[in-house]
């Protein structure tokens, strides 16, 4: 019965894909842990020394060891909080 199957086929609608939040705190663990690791392996390839600037070498390393660093900051906070070593702040009141 090809006409069962046209109509079976032109039934099924494909369903939109979910909207991807990029201003998540997973998205900017990758892109962070991406950057250092290459920054890491770039700098001894010779890619960021060819220049022969060291003060760019330091600020291309600097930046992504910061947002790195705010990354597992923000990890080993959820740790703590989850083992209730430490209390989560009290909610602001608006002034």
């Amino acid at each position: 019965m090809p006409g069962a199957q046209e109509t079976a086929a032109a039934v099924r609608v494909a369903r939109p894909m979910p909207q991807w939040r990029w201003r998540t705190f997973p998205v900017f663990t990758a892109l962070a842990l991406g950057l250092f690791i290459g920054v890491l392996f770039g700098i001894p390839a010779g890619v960021l020394s060819e220049q022969g600037n060291g003060s760019l070498i330091i600020v291309v390393w600097v930046v992504p060891a910061i947002m790195l660093g705010l990354a597992f900051s923000r990890i080993m906070t959820r740790f703590l909080l989850s083992k209730n070593w430490i209390k989560p702040r009290p909610p602001r009141r608006a002034r």
